[in-house]
């Protein structure tokens, strides 16, 4: 008597298991029980059976995983998520950047003149990065030199301008108006609809609440792609597009990320003026502002973080991940890190950092430089924040404290286990050390190991054995010369002191922006530094004498101190007081005085708005071969001996 055959396994999802599961199945059926399934043509119809089951499970399997916003994988699902729960991705943005404009006519019998929108701005010594002015604007003629007619805070932006029409059918239920470009600036994206011998511009809509049938509206999404999508009213909400009338849509091509760290001069280029004769942008100086805010198209992962953070915010701040929703659904491209804490997060022991109820702080890092300009400042507490803001708290946006670290290494390596030349094996090192910086020190709120630090160094080439590191910490102040200044200064940590030296490291010119200083017999003397004795800081500076006795010269350098008690230092503390403080230049034209200081531990924990960074410039490497290698002067841990 035939049995029957034993249920078939469906738990494996390999097509290879999957096959030997059908070639067992069939097997326990005693009507295939001589049949060859190595084979013979049963064994094709086998293979069939396992590839359409294999395909069967694969495709369930992705529709699922699709179905989710933590585990879908196509960015065109993630989008579709995100707007579910409130969130609009953005794609790539332009770079912007505020020159002040100045115009040159033959012709100087008008007051003011029109630089028109879209003039272009070619960079002097690079003609590839290209600017354009977003608006008409308004030139003014100098009361001085007539020929000149200038503009100031004119903002430009990198990209191609360029125009994409759509005519209306409203018969076509599937009409979408996608703009074929996955390189566009959503964030300046201007419409015109044209009806008949009319045009009406249309504004991209903020705030739905205010729209009625009436308001000539559009919404910019991300359809597939990367593409914009431009989405109009419906008569209800927003105004309805007329049938046959046509949607003009101005744009700009932008090159992302690209765009920024760019300064000027740039130089008009083309330009319809009448009379023109040439035109630039402000030569650069200390207070010119690099160009920022470009990025690329927004990541999958960062749109699967922003767009829960948005939805939980429901359209109001309170807690700190509300503001960070809120800023970086709007500002994401210019933002390095952020972190946010309220006044009463304060140190009651610390009279410089008590509570400060009702308050809270916004610490933003930008993506390009250190700081951001005021009117940056101002511009997300008045659009971003206040918006969304409850009765009673005080939003207030503040720098970063930068605390500097200084690194110096010497690694031996085995000149016999790799091809790199001493170079190329700094480079390595250097590059080790930037990188791990940008993932694990530059950020809010994230402790400074040593330890990891010296691993990432000894990983960054297999030839390397060991490594000897120093870390200094380093403050930049920026005091008004020429004038008495009360400073505080906040090194984060325990200081330490070497015996009876200076717990503050005496600079180099290259190093430490020495200053010079009016003695107290009015003199000014230069290369000047701050130095510290029993917790009193000193200006001082080193004096060298030269004394030839019996046709030997000798030179002696002296300290001499320019103006005692300055200030005050505790160690124990890191902080640094300031009173009457007073330089009257820096070297080299800089506008910081560094300060450099050895921590008392390796480890290092930054709070409030305080944050490590490094700079790639401060990084030295001193590669050895390991068999000559000499003793270096510092030991690992960052202390002198």
């Amino acid at each position: 008597m035939a049995t029957l055959p034993s249920q078939i396994r469906i738990a494996e999802l390999d097509y290879d298991q999957i096959l030997a599961n059908l070639v067992e199945f069939m097997k326990a059926d005693p009507t295939f029980s001589d049949y060859d399934f190595s084979g013979s043509g049963l064994r094709l119809l086998s293979r069939v059976l396992a590839y359409v089951t294999f395909y069967n499970s694969y495709y369930l399997s992705a529709a699922v995983n699709e179905s989710f916003l933590d585990t879908a994988q196509l960015r065109s699902s993630v989008v579709s998520h995100a707007k579910m729960l409130g969130y609009q991705s953005h794609g790539v943005q332009s770079a912007t950047y505020e020159a002040n404009v100045t115009v040159i006519l033959s012709d100087t019998s008008a007051a003011t003149i029109t630089l028109p929108k879209n003039t272009q701005f070619v960079l002097q010594s690079n003609s590839s990065a290209v600017f354009y002015n977003l608006d008409d604007t308004y030139l003014s003629q100098n009361t001085t030199t007539a020929n000149n007619y200038e503009g100031t805070g004119i903002t430009l932006i990198e990209g191609r301008p360029a125009q994409y029409r759509f005519t209306v059918d409203t018969l076509d239920p599937t009409q979408r108006f996608i703009i074929p470009n996955a390189n566009i600036d959503f964030s300046h994206i201007s419409v015109t609809v044209q009806s008949g011998q009319t045009s009406v511009t249309f504004e991209n809509a903020d705030d739905m609440l205010l729209a009625n049938s009436s308001s000539n509206i559009f919404l910019v999404s991300e359809a597939y792609d990367g593409y914009p999508e431009l989405v109009f009213g419906n008569g209800v909400i927003g105004k309805a597009l007329e049938n046959g009338s046509v949607v003009i849509a101005d744009y700009y091509i932008s090159s992302g990320a690209a765009g920024n760290n760019i300064r000027g001069p740039f130089r008009i280029q083309s330009p319809s003026i009448a009379n023109f004769v040439n035109g630039a942008t402000a030569p650069v100086d200390a207070n010119t502002v690099l160009s920022s805010g470009g990025s690329d198209v927004e990541s999958i992962e960062n749109i699967r973080y922003l767009a829960p953070l948005t939805y939980g915010t429901q359209n109001r701040t309170v807690t700190v991940d509300d503001y960070k929703a809120v800023i970086l659904g709007e500002y994401s491209r210019y933002i390095s890190a952020i972190t946010i804490f309220g006044g009463e997060d304060g140190d009651p022991s610390d009279p410089d950092e008590r509570p400060y109820y009702g308050r809270v702080f916004i610490a933003i890092k930008p993506a390009t430089g250190v700081r951001f300009t005021q009117a940056f400042k101002e511009s997300i507490i008045t659009n971003i924040i206040k918006p969304h803001s409850i009765v009673g708290v005080l939003p207030q946006v503040i720098d970063p404290d930068y605390i500097y670290l200084i690194i110096t290494t010497q690694a031996k390596y085995d000149p016999r286990a790799t091809t790199r030349t001493r170079q190329q094996l700094s480079t390595a090192i250097i590059d080790a050390v930037d990188t791990y910086a940008e993932q694990y020190i530059e950020k809010f709120d994230t402790s400074f190991r040593f330890s990891r630090l010296t691993r990432a160094i000894d990983d960054a080439d297999p030839a390397i054995s060991s490594s000897l590191t120093r870390i200094e910490l380093q403050k930049r102040i920026v005091p008004t010369l020429g004038v008495s200044n009360s400073l505080i200064v906040k090194f984060g940590t325990g200081l330490f002191k070497d015996g009876n030296n200076s717990v503050l490291l005496e600079p180099s010119q290259s190093t430490g922006h020495r200053f010079s200083y009016l003695g107290h017999d009015g003199v000014e003397v230069n290369n000047c530094f701050l130095r510290e004795r029993d917790g009193i800081i000193d200006v001082v500076v080193y004096v060298t004498t030269e004394s030839t006795v019996n046709g030997t010269t000798t030179i002696t350098r002296t300290l001499n101190v320019i103006d005692d008690a300055v200030g005050t230092i505790d160690i124990t503390t890191g902080v640094m007081r300031l009173a009457n403080f007073a330089p009257m230049t820096i070297e080299n034209n800089a506008v910081d005085i560094w300060v450099n200081a050895l921590p008392n531990s390796g480890d290092l924990s930054p709070t409030l708005n305080r944050m490590f960074t490094v700079e790639r410039d401060t990084i030295t490497v001193e590669v050895v071969d390991e068999t000559a290698a000499t003793p270096v002067s510092f030991y690992q841990g960052g202390r002198l001996r």
